[in-house]
């Protein structure tokens, strides 16, 4: 079952040489996986790997990342 994630806003980000959108959903949110995330809000750049730096893209505000119902049994508290 895949996470469950409410977007409540978007904050402006300005990219720096070398991120990529993995390495900034791991920054912001704790997790990799949430890249898919941020590349939603930001569909004009789906196409960048590694970013030159100077780019400004939408960061999702999140609400919820992981329900415990979506959590695997060894991280549940």
């Amino acid at each position: 079952m895949p996470s469950t994630v409410e977007v409540t806003g978007h904050r402006p980000y300005a990219c720096r040489a070398g991120e990529s959108f993995d390495l900034l959903a791991g920054r912001a949110y704790g997790q990799e996986v949430m890249a898919s995330t941020i590349i939603a809000a930001n569909p004009d750049l789906c196409d960048v790997v590694l970013f030159e730096g100077g780019e400004s893209i939408d960061l999702p505000l999140v609400e919820r990342v992981e329900s415990p119902d979506t959590l695997p049994p060894w991280r549940r508290k």
